[in-house]
């Protein structure tokens, strides 16, 4: 058996599900099942897990759940198993399947962790797909080297992702010394959507133009930025940025390089949980708040309002 894998694991998030119930989105495949393994190998007593069918791959889905079910007895770990018609709810939004998907999911795990008392849900997701998420984030132009966190929220619920630091061939070769089975997702071996395209055609690329594998590389590239935002977050709540009222201070403000400008004004968003917020919303209230001539008001998602006034940035609910 490979030995200390658990031991590989990232730290804070294992501590903080042995310290919380926790909710495990289990699919059947290699990943979900090792992360519920190492979960309960760790000794996080209060486990559950969710398997959510989506209707799209009939027999093969139906094959699937009665794994995870199987699985689940064996472990003494309560299983809940939910059905979405997602090619329907796809149709009804218009969605593609996969954001169709990923939005039933993340709203079945909120219900299923609320019903269950759950104050975390575990995630699945590993280096590999730290990596595919750095490249699919900087095509797309929103996010820099961005990864996913391995402690992050979705809603009042927190999130964690233990398996991050592990990469998918250390999480197979484990399974398989410990005889342990699991089901792969046929469409997932498809190149038909980005994601996949990145794991099977991109990433592939990049080690045979490089010479190397790619994927620490990515990953240290998420965690380096990661650490660099903290730190400008933590400079950022340190400056005098707020009237005693709490309303953005413009005169402070107005003084400081843009890059610092745009930094404060994401702090002074997310203060205020506005949400989408993205590069032309900041843009926009950077030109408000340094040009006197420009509209005064800006309406924001949420049915929110950005309004200057008084030499003041405010944001209150329209």
């Amino acid at each position: 058996m490979q030995p200390g894998l658990t031991a590989q694991l990232h730290a804070r998030a294992v501590a903080m599900a042995r310290d919380s119930a926790v909710l495990v989105g289990l699919s059947g495949g290699r990943d979900s099942v090792a992360l519920l393994l190492l979960l309960k190998e760790a000794g996080c007593g209060q486990l559950s897990a969710l398997h959510v069918n989506h209707g799209i791959r009939g027999a093969e889905a139906d094959a699937d759940e009665q794994f995870c079910v199987q699985l689940c007895r064996r472990l003494q770990i309560p299983l809940t198993c939910k059905h979405v018609d997602v090619p329907a709810l796809a149709k009804d939004t218009k969605q593609s399947l996969e954001t169709a998907a990923r939005n039933a999911r993340r709203e079945l795990m909120l219900q299923t962790a609320t019903h269950t008392g759950a104050t975390c849900i575990a995630l699945a997701h590993h280096a590999d797909d730290q990596a595919e998420t750095v490249l699919f984030r900087l095509g797309r132009g929103s996010a820099g080297c961005r990864g996913m966190l391995p402690i992050d929220t979705l809603g009042h619920i927190t999130l964690l992702r233990p398996l991050l630091p592990l990469t998918r061939a250390q999480i197979t070769t484990w399974l398989q010394e410990r005889g342990e089975g699991w089901r792969d997702d046929s469409t997932n071996a498809v190149a038909d959507v980005a994601r996949n395209r990145i794991r099977h055609e991109v990433l592939p690329a990049l080690h045979r133009a490089l010479g190397r594998d790619v994927v620490p590389v990515l990953c240290r590239s998420a965690r380096l930025q990661h650490e660099t935002a903290e730190a400008l977050e933590a400079a950022v709540a340190a400056l005098p940025i707020l009237d005693p009222q709490g309303r953005l201070y413009l005169p402070f403000v107005q003084q400081q390089p843009q890059a610092l400008r745009k930094a404060i004004l994401r702090h002074y968003l997310q203060a205020h949980a506005v949400p989408q917020i993205d590069e032309a919303m900041v843009l926009a209230l950077d030109s408000m708040i340094c040009d006197t001539t420009a509209p005064a008001r800006r309406c924001l998602p949420g049915g929110l309002m950005a309004a200057r006034r008084q030499k003041r940035l405010c944001i209150f609910t329209v």
